[in-house]
């Protein structure tokens, strides 16, 4: 049975990965991007970790230092270097299990079942009760690919096809129209209306290769007043 993609708000939430190598890293870059508070639990820290904790993660934030307690990391990272525990996912909003422990991912991952912790298990779909997906994302643009579980090669080739055609301004373009939508709600009721005019300016955007605030600004004044124009003829 396919899944069904859920896009879901991580900002200020706590999440824990367990594992310190590669892909418990990758992860965690990902869960950081989207402004989670994280918690990364493992014996030993990979390079990659290693450079992530002490880099502030991905939005460039100051690492915090270590403290008596071990931790080291930034506001929205920590990074403990010792043997993970069921009780480190008590309270979590969200884990990833990426270690060598088999053992332990089960123990975690029917804990987190039990109390409806979202809970990801790296090549064990049956453990999970989500799928960690493949990500394409231009500011507030997110793709999510998943083959089910069934074949991580075709996720990759999908993303590197989807990331070579999304056009790179698209992000901006998307931020630019956002901010003028609420005003178009404002000023046109009518919501056929409005979906005609934030279709027409997304394309005129394309068209404009993202097109600069300005120049979208007096192409929403000029629909407004020939929708107006058109209205008042009736």
């Amino acid at each position: 049975m396919a899944y069904f993609p859920m896009f879901i708000d991580l900002e200020g939430k706590k999440c824990l990965v367990v594992g310190g190598g590669r892909v418990a890293a990758r992860k965690a870059v990902q869960l950081l991007d989207f402004g989670a508070d994280l918690l990364v639990v493992a014996k030993e820290a990979s390079p990659e970790m290693q450079r992530l904790a002490e880099s502030g993660g991905p939005d460039g934030t100051a690492a915090l230092g270590q403290g008596a307690d071990g931790t080291a990391g930034t506001r929205h990272l920590r990074l403990q270097l010792r043997p993970a525990s069921v009780e480190d996912a008590k309270g979590m909003d969200l884990v990833i299990c990426a270690s060598d422990d088999r053992g332990l991912h089960e123990e975690i991952a029917a804990f987190c079942k039990e109390h409806k912790i979202l809970v990801n298990v790296a090549d064990d779909k049956e453990g999970s009760s989500f799928l960690f997906p493949g990500l394409v994302r231009q500011g507030e643009v997110v793709l999510g690919i998943t083959s089910g579980g069934k074949s991580p090669a075709a996720v990759r080739y999908l993303r590197g096809q989807i990331e070579g055609m999304l056009p790179p301004y698209l992000g901006g373009l998307v931020e630019r129209l956002g901010a003028l939508r609420e005003r178009i709600k404002e000023t046109v009721p009518d919501p056929r209306e409005r979906e005609r005019l934030f279709t027409a300016l997304f394309f005129a955007g394309i068209e404009g290769e993202g097109s600069s605030p300005e120049d979208l600004e007096k192409l929403v004044r000029e629909m407004l007043e020939t929708a107006n124009t058109a209205k008042g003829g009736k």
